[in-house]
């Protein structure tokens, strides 16, 4: 066999290797669109350890938020966080409130974000005992300074605790309204 049909052999033969290698490798279906469930379970974008600070008009720290990990959904435009931390500073008062959750939901406006599963607010203000509030579930609206929930509340303040289903918080003035099955324990010393 003559040297340059061998070499042309062994030419083909590579590229016919490596065209076989390249198509296992990048296979046609990967081109394709998703469709259905497969393009709602990809996220837009993944964050680990995130720090989002966010300022008002004048300037000044409005929020800002800490998470293990945000996923931004494709679907709905929701970002879900893990293990949001948030500190949230109102009026002209230095001591922010803080909110807490095992994880939270942010809708595609940023206009209501939803905590869930051991949900802690709190406020420490200079001179005064801090204010703790527990429940399972919250709702927080930034744009209104506002914060919500249906289920149980827990209270400690001081000496004293007070328990109650359904809350209303008003963040810029500290304003809290319970809504209903109200008890409270305060302790005399």
């Amino acid at each position: 066999m003559p040297r340059y049909l061998l070499t042309g052999l062994l030419v083909l033969l590579g590229v016919a290797l490596a065209l076989s290698m390249g198509y296992w490798n990048i296979r046609p279906a990967s081109f394709t669109p998703l469709t259905g469930d497969a393009e709602q379970a990809r996220p837009d974008f993944y964050i680990d350890n995130a720090r989002i600070q966010a300022l008002n008009e004048q300037g000044k720290t409005a929020y800002e938020l800490t998470t293990s990990h945000a996923v931004h959904q494709v679907e709905d435009g929701s970002t879900h966080l893990q293990e949001p931390k948030l500190l949230f500073y109102r009026g002209e008062d230095p001591a922010p409130w803080l909110l807490e959750a095992d994880e939270g939901l942010v809708t595609e406006k940023g206009d209501r974000v939803d905590l869930q599963n051991n949900v802690l607010l709190q406020q420490e203000l200079a001179n005064q005992p801090a204010r703790r509030l527990t429940t399972s579930a919250l709702t927080l609206f930034p744009a209104r300074d506002y914060a919500e929930t249906d289920q149980d509340v827990k209270i400690e303040a001081a000496q004293s605790l007070t328990t109650a289903t359904g809350m209303q918080l008003f963040l810029n003035d500290g304003r809290l309204q319970l809504l209903s099955k109200v008890r409270g324990q305060h302790e005399v010393r």
